[in-house]
């Protein structure tokens, strides 16, 4: 009877052990994801969202299996929105091993980080960056987000619609590659008088010298080129002043707190974008309640790109053998089925994206879509 119980025991020890053998041979090295943004600079809040919507579509994916039985490892970096920290945050990332970093949250980080990364054959992807400078380049750079050449083009359509010939343009040089093209894409698309001012608000502004400059033509429509904080100053500071006519955002102040620095000032305002308010799909409504039920605010403009970003990464690295750079790229731009949160991505041959661009309006303290501009 020993002899049976003994023999039952080393059976059971056996397969236990060759269970626990097993499960660790099948348990895969992470893949690793690196995300450089804005954290703790001026502006912070927006990197915030932009890492909540990451780290939810991680969780997602890892929940199913991964990426070909690989988790995903996101490692966050700060890049605290300036020069010394977006390539501390960049260098921090490849030295990890990344060979992926998914930023920056500001068009001119981008291109602080651009030659740095992508000399060093790492895929730098933003869901972002507008600056039609990195356009049509091959290279290890690809964006899910259209450049400042459409925002002309859309602009100056909206424009034309509400038969506007003067404006002024605010422009915060802190973004300085974003906010000059935008405004050299929209002359070149519509011909309109433009009269400029210019703040940095990484520094002291002098409202009362910005908002006289940008009065002074009596402009028909005033563009705010700025982040959400000095939209929602600029339009109360601006309705002050008396000024009634039109003001347009980009989607660089598209956010719920530009309702919360504005108030009142900024209803009515438009802002062109290509993330429309909401959208009508099942993702877009799962992504809702986890948002809501993790960090207690709904999806923004920012979340919402950051998830679908990381959706985007994951297909690709899904047809990798070795998940280098060079395979995630070339996957990426051989994409043709991938549609998620916000509809079909399909890339070029130098990974710029063309995307629908929106009017989203503010009306009784709320976006919504007042319809395709292009």
């Amino acid at each position: 009877m020993n002899t049976i119980l003994i023999s039952f025991r080393n059976a059971f020890m056996l397969s236990l052990i060759v269970f626990l053998l097993m499960a660790c041979a099948e348990k895969k090295e992470p893949v690793k994801i690196g995300l450089s943004i804005n954290l703790s600079g001026r502006g912070g809040a927006a990197g915030d969202y932009i890492r909540d919507g990451a780290m939810i579509a991680v969780e997602e994916i890892n929940d199913k299996g991964g990426v070909k039985g690989h988790p995903i490892s996101l490692i966050i970096k700060d890049d605290k929105n300036t020069k010394e920290g977006v390539l501390s945050a960049d260098k921090e990332l490849i030295d990890e091993g990344v060979p992926v970093i998914m930023g920056h949250a500001y068009s001119q980080s981008t291109v602080m980080a651009y030659d740095y990364v992508t000399s060093r054959n790492t895929l730098l992807f933003t869901p972002y960056t507008a600056t039609s400078d990195l356009s049509g380049k091959d290279d290890y750079f690809i964006r899910s987000s259209v450049d400042t050449n459409l925002y002309g083009r859309a602009l100056s359509i909206l424009l034309e619609k509400r038969k506007i010939s003067t404006v002024s343009c605010l422009l915060d040089m802190s973004n300085k590659s974003f906010v000059t093209e935008y405004v050299d894409a929209t002359k070149k698309y519509s011909n309109v008088k433009c009269n400029t001012s210019e703040i940095n608000s990484k520094g002291g502004v002098d409202w009362e010298i910005s908002i006289d400059k940008l009065l002074s033509p009596d402009p028909g429509a005033i563009i705010l080129l700025t982040e959400v904080t000095m939209t929602g100053i600029a339009s109360q500071k601006l309705r002050l002043k008396g000024f009634k006519g039109h003001l347009i955002a980009t989607l660089w102040a598209q956010s719920p707190d530009l309702i919360r620095y504005g108030g009142e000032a900024v209803e009515g305002l438009s802002i062109v974008t290509f993330i429309n308010n909401k959208y009508d799909n099942t993702i877009y409504e799962s992504f809702y309640e986890k948002m809501m039920k993790r960090f207690k605010h709904a999806p923004t403009a920012r979340s919402v790109r950051s998830y679908e970003a990381i959706y985007l990464i994951a297909a690709a690295m899904k047809n990798c053998s070795n998940f280098t750079s060079e395979e995630i790229k070339e996957n990426l731009l051989s994409l043709s089925n991938f549609n998620n949160i916000m509809g079909p991505v399909k890339f070029d041959a130098f990974g710029d994206v063309v995307r629908t661009i929106y009017e989203i309006r503010i009306k009784n303290g709320k976006f919504f879509n007042a319809g395709h501009l292009l």
